[in-house]
């Protein structure tokens, strides 16, 4: 790349360099043709100034073929010369620096003169060298007098564009060699650190994620990239090692119920024709296991579809109906414990999300508090504090202790795990509900609630 950065700019400076020598060598031929006018429009000037005077036409040619006169006018390089009118011209005086050389009259090659100066210009090779030469016609009243031909020499023009052409060339050949040894150092400087990072990218695998860059003595873009470098890396080893930790917690949790399935399959393909008390104890076994199972599969389903909040179809979603839909469909069960369970929504609040998803958010955290509570009541309340909906979901069961209340959202983890062992439930429940609030927008936080029990406190931005 940095060489083709390197050849984009030699490029670039190659073409400035033909632009700049064109629009010099035009320059200089311009100020040629400058000073040939302003001579051409004297001789035009002091041919009138003596058309005046009584002599007629013979004296206006008797005047230009004066070479004292005409060497007025030419000068270092500059020649005159002047030729009779007609079909073919004749010399009849030229300026002194002609030496016995005379202007050609033809094969001049066109010269592409500017506005203003009109047609009568070209260039050619004499004996004298190059020259750029205008001619003009001085008519008297009896028609065509004179043929005047201005010229000046061109070597000096072409010496300097040669000149000034060498000196473009160095300059650009100097500023290659810069270009050179600039991207040699930046190679150095700058490529290189960010070769290290990719190699050190290359060197990690998924079973070595403890690799760090480590530039915190860096401090330019490089030092925040490689920076950056080692905060990504320390995420993917922590997202590792959960995924690790759930594959293997996940495993075990289908593991049991498989067994105790197959277990129960085999009992009955040897004894359910003899003992019909043992058939449907195998199979209530056997149902139960697979609902294990699927509550489990479930949540593991639910928990990768809220990895990805783009797949999720948002509405506008009223918080308080969800609230008292779930609400309604669990205090059944509440009751059956001898609990109460209360929905407290003064107010309203509207928010963007799924709704299958808000339901299933408000039910686990629902089920859990049942589950937990032995005696007295549950309690959902919503309120509105400034942007957010705050939903709560509180109890009066036996709280979580406090040394467990940073895990609890963590895949398959059990505050008191001989006490939850009894208990049913997949250990995803507030996984799932974790996650659901994430791809919401929103943060949940668990706490111990005004009544002894556990609060958990969902807050969503509203809409």
């Amino acid at each position: 790349m940095m060489a083709w950065y390197g050849g984009l700019l030699l490029g670039l400076l190659l073409a400035f360099s033909v632009v700049v020598d064109f629009g010099a060598n035009r320059v200089l031929m311009i100020s040629t043709a400058d000073r040939i006018n302003g001579v051409a429009q004297q001789i035009e000037a002091v041919t009138r100034s003596e058309r005046n005077e009584p002599f007629g036409v013979v004296s206006v040619r008797t005047l230009l073929s004066d070479e004292s006169t005409l060497n007025t006018f030419a000068g270092a390089g500059l020649f005159v010369e002047v030729f009779t009118p007609g079909k073919q011209l004749y010399p009849i005086g030229r300026s002194g620096n002609l030496g016995g050389f005379d202007l050609p009259t033809t094969g001049y090659v066109d010269w592409r003169a500017p506005a203003g100066f009109g047609d009568d210009w070209g260039s050619a090779k004499t004996d004298v060298g190059p020259v750029l030469a205008h001619w003009i016609t001085i008519a008297g009243p009896q028609g065509p007098e004179v043929i005047v031909y201005v010229a000046e020499s061109l070597t000096l023009v072409q010496r300097t564009i040669t000149a000034f052409g060498v000196f473009l060339l160095i300059s650009v050949l100097i500023a290659a060699i810069a270009v050179i040894a600039t991207g040699a150092w930046l190679a150095r400087t700058a490529v290189a650190p960010i070769n290290e990072i990719a190699r050190a990218a290359r060197e990690i695998g998924g079973e070595d994620l403890a690799k760090r860059l480590n530039w915190q003595e860096r401090r330019d873009e490089l030092g925040v990239l490689a920076s950056t470098f080692d905060e990504m890396l320390g995420r993917l080893e922590a997202a590792f090692a959960r995924e690790r930790r759930f594959i293997a917690d996940a495993s075990h949790e289908l593991k049991t119920p498989l067994t105790v399935i197959n277990g129960n399959a085999q009992m009955l393909q040897r004894w359910a024709d003899r003992d019909p008390a043992l058939r449907a104890e195998a199979m209530e076994t056997i149902r139960s296991e697979s609902a294990s199972m699927a509550r489990v599969i479930n949540a593991m389903l639910t928990l990768a579809k809220t990895d990805d909040a783009e797949a999720l179809a948002l509405e506008p979603v009223s918080l308080a109906a969800v609230l008292h839909e779930a609400g309604g469909a669990l205090r059944p069960a509440a009751e059956r414990k001898g609990l109460t369970l209360e929905v407290r929504c003064d107010t309203d609040a509207t928010v963007r999300g799924e709704p299958g998803l808000l339901r299933q958010l408000i039910t686990n955290l629902t089920e859990n508090a049942v589950k937990f509570t032995q005696s007295g009541r549950v309690t959902l309340t919503l309120e509105r504090v400034g942007d957010l909906a705050r939903i709560t979901v509180s109890d009066t069961g036996p709280g979580i202790p406090e040394e467990a209340l940073p895990h609890v959202f963590e895949r398959f983890y059990r505050a008191d795990p001989a006490r939850s062992r009894n208990v049913e439930g997949t250990g995803l429940g507030l996984a799932v509900v974790r996650n659901i609030v994430r791809v919401h927008g929103g943060e949940i936080r668990a706490e111990s609630s005004s009544e002894g029990g556990a609060a958990f406190v969902v807050e969503l931005p509203t809409i």
